[in-house]
């Protein structure tokens, strides 16, 4: 009976021992899934983890359409302008196509048209040429218009109420294949194309490739004090890996010819009256 008797013991003993070791080899497995899918969420923060990135590397200019090698802005549709902005455009306009000055009702705001790049929701390829450069835990997107936009990919999140600056305030992360950033933060005055973004904005990019040299950008745009709804829009991209990066300049820094206070022509080019005829 003794002997009967520690035989069941060591039998209970030995089953409580295997369904620890089971209970242990479970949990580690699960814990070493939960590590691969960190890892798999932390893209982008390592050389290695880098190279197995979508590569977006090389110079990308906007097209029309994928078939077509332009260098044309993409198609979009218009935006859903709240009535009292609209109405201010029009306003604007009209104006300006009675050949009024744009300074007579914008102050010395023209002068931003020439001042630093800012970022309203493009990253240009109009008027230039832009690109990402990955480093560990950052991609950074620069474009020969001056435009430099600094972009964590750790997973912080994005900051409450920003300072406003030209690039915006900027965190991203991988959702599979698309690169997804969210931006805040940005200037609300800055005029262009007509009209300033206003406050409280926020722009979120989904960047990928739609094929192996042209690139997709949509993005969602909400700006509470101009628009009636977050607008949404498509661009696309073509890689030219020939181009070589160099700075665009649109306008002369520091042209003394304007008057930075009133943004009006400093001076009047108007020949006088006694001016002789040239000669024949």
């Amino acid at each position: 009976m003794r002997n009967a008797s520690s035989s069941r013991a060591l039998s209970a003993t030995c089953l409580v021992a295997l369904a620890y070791l089971g209970a242990a080899a479970s949990a580690a497995a699960a814990d070493t899934s939960a590590a691969a899918q960190m890892q798999g969420s932390a893209q982008g923060l390592t050389w290695d983890s880098i190279k197995q990135l979508p590569d977006l590397r090389g110079p990308w200019a906007g097209i029309l359409d994928p078939g077509i090698p332009s260098r044309s802005s993409a198609k979009r549709a218009s935006p859903p302008l709240k009535p009292e902005v609209l109405a201010r455009l029009q306003q604007k306009r009209t104006k300006i196509g009675a050949g009024v000055d744009p300074s007579e009702f914008l102050g010395n705001r023209p002068v931003a048209f020439c001042g630093p790049s800012v970022f309203r929701g493009s990253n240009g390829g109009f008027d230039d040429y832009f690109e990402f450069l990955f480093t560990p835990g950052r991609v950074t997107i620069t474009s020969e218009l001056g435009l430099i936009r600094r972009i964590p990919l750790d997973g912080r999140p994005l900051p409450t109420n920003p300072p406003e600056t030209n690039a915006g305030t900027s965190t991203g992360h991988w959702e599979g294949r698309t690169l997804v950033i969210e931006t805040t933060g940005i200037r609300h005055d800055y005029p262009y194309p007509e009209e300033g973004l206003g406050r409280n904005v926020r722009i979120v990019e989904r960047i990928s490739l739609k094929a192996p040299d042209v690139l997709q950008i949509v993005t969602r745009t909400t700006a509470p004090d101009v628009y009636t709804a977050p607008f949404e829009s498509t661009a696309l991209y073509r890689r030219d890996r020939a181009h070589v990066m160099q700075e665009v300049k649109i306008c002369g820094a520091h042209d003394r010819s304007v008057n930075e206070a009133t943004g009006h022509e400093r001076f009047d080019m108007t020949p006088p009256p006694d001016l002789p005829p040239p000669p024949k």
